[in-house]
C-alpha cells in the first residue's frame, strides 16, 4: 500500500470532518491502528482543524446559534439518560425541569466555528474536484489537437511530396494491378528513371493477418530482388531504388519478409510492368 497516496487523497480529512461512510471510516480507523504514519497525519491534521475553528471563530448567525445549541441540549440529554458521558455542558434544572445551559457562549462559538470551517473545507473540496476534472478535459482536448495537427502535417507533407513526385517528369507512373486470385487488389509505383528512387501508392490490398507482412520486389534481369517490406499507413512510402528494374510486385510474407536469394515464398497480390 502506498501510505503517501492514501494520505494526500483527502479520506483523512473527510474522516475528521465526518463525511465519510461506515466502511471509510471502518477502513481509515484499521489503517491508523496499521501504520503510524497514518495515526500521526490525523493528529496533526485534527491539530491543525482545532487550531484553525479557534484562530476564525466568529459570531454566526442567530439562527445557526439555535440549531447548534440545540443539538447540543439533544446530545446532552441523550448522554444524561444512557450514562453515556460523551459532552459535559454545566446545566441547572428549573421548576419546569427544562435544561438550561449556564456556560454556553465559547461552546456553541466553537462548535458553529467548526459548522463554518466543515462548510468551507467541504466547499473547496468540491471546487477544486471540479476544477481539477475541468483542467483535465482542457488537458485532453489540448493534447487531442496536438494529435489531429500532428496528422494534418503529416497528410499535407504526404500529399505535397506525392505532388512533386507525380509533377516531375522523370517519374513513370506504374500500375499494379490484381492478380487472378486478387482481382481487387492495386497498388502504384513511383519510379523515378533518373535518381532511380522508387515510392509505392495507392494500396488497395486485403488486411494483413496476423504474423504476416506486405513486402515489394522489383524485377531484375528476370529474378525477383527485395525493394522493401511495406510498413506504416503513410499515403506514399519511399521503397528501395533501382536502376534497371523492368517489373514490380506484391507478395504477403511472414512478419519480417523474405530474402533476394529466396525470393517470395507467399502469393503475389499485384504486378505490373515499367
Amino acid at each position: 500500500m502506498n501510505i503517501q497516496e492514501y494520505i494526500e487523497s483527502g479520506i483523512l480529512e473527510s474522516y475528521l470532518l465526518g463525511a465519510t461512510n461506515a466502511a471509510e471510516t471502518a477502513e481509515v480507523e484499521r489503517l491508523a491502528e496499521e501504520y503510524p504514519a497514518i495515526q500521526m497525519e490525523l493528529m496533526a491534521l485534527q491539530g491543525t482543524l482545532e487550531n484553525y475553528a479557534l484562530q476564525f471563530q466568529q459570531e454566526p448567525p442567530v439562527a445557526l446559534k439555535d440549531r447548534v445549541m440545540e443539538a447540543l441540549q439533544k446530545e446532552y440529554t441523550n448522554t444524561e439518560n444512557t450514562g453515556w458521558q460523551t459532552l459535559e455542558i454545566p446545566t441547572t434544572i428549573n421548576s419546569e425541569n427544562n435544561i438550561k445551559p449556564l456556560k454556553t457562549t465559547n461552546t456553541w462559538r466553537m462548535a458553529a466555528s467548526w459548522v463554518l470551517l466543515a462548510l468551507s473545507i467541504a466547499g473547496n473540496v468540491w471546487f477544486f474536484s471540479n476544477w481539477q476534472k475541468s483542467e483535465n478535459k482542457l488537458l485532453a482536448l489540448e493534447s487531442q489537437n496536438q494529435i489531429l495537427a500532428q496528422e494534418g502535417q503529416t497528410l499535407k507533407a504526404n500529399y505535397q511530396e506525392e505532388v512533386a513526385i507525380l509533377q516531375n517528369p522523370n517519374v513513370k507512373v506504374i500500375p499494379l494491378a490484381g492478380q487472378p486470385d486478387f482481382p481487387n487488389a492495386k497498388a502504384l509505383v513511383y519510379f523515378d528513371k533518373t535518381s532511380k528512387s522508387v515510392y509505392l501508392s495507392g494500396l488497395n490490398l486485403p488486411n494483413v493477418p496476423s504474423g504476416k507482412q506486405y513486402q515489394l520486389w522489383a524485377i531484375v534481369d528476370g529474378k525477383p530482388v527485395d525493394a522493401g517490406m511495406i510498413e506504416g499507413n503513410a499515403s506514399i512510402l519511399k521503397m528501395k531504388s533501382f536502376s534497371n528494374a523492368v517489373a514490380f510486385a506484391i507478395s504477403l510474407e511472414n512478419t519480417g519478409g523474405s530474402t533476394t536469394e529466396a525470393g517470395p515464398k507467399g502469393a503475389i497480390y499485384v504486378m505490373g510492368a515499367v
